[in-house]
């Protein structure tokens, strides 16, 4: 019997709330760590995550079993909590 393979990588920008510059000052570096962390969470490997002071790129896989929409709501659910709680 046959195997299925699956490979899916997704590429995902979000701005900060009315594109504000709230990535500053080492709080860039903690929200990648914390993204990092949750995609791990999450089974889905980081490949590269970057941007600026107004917005987030993430480059992960995708794992076949999880919807884009879910990774993004844990995603960000987890970098806006780090965010709002600084």
């Amino acid at each position: 019997m046959g195997r299925n393979y699956s490979q899916v990588f997704m590429h995902f920008v979000w701005a900060t709330k009315n594109r504000e510059p709230w990535l500053i000052d080492g709080i860039a570096e903690e929200v990648h760590s914390v993204i990092f962390k949750k995609c791990q969470e999450l089974e889905c490997p980081q490949i590269a995550v970057g941007g600026i002071e107004d917005h987030v790129h993430l480059l992960c896989e995708l794992r076949p079993s999880l919807s884009p929409s879910e990774l993004v709501k844990e995603v960000k659910g987890a970098s806006s909590h780090l965010v709002n709680h600084v």
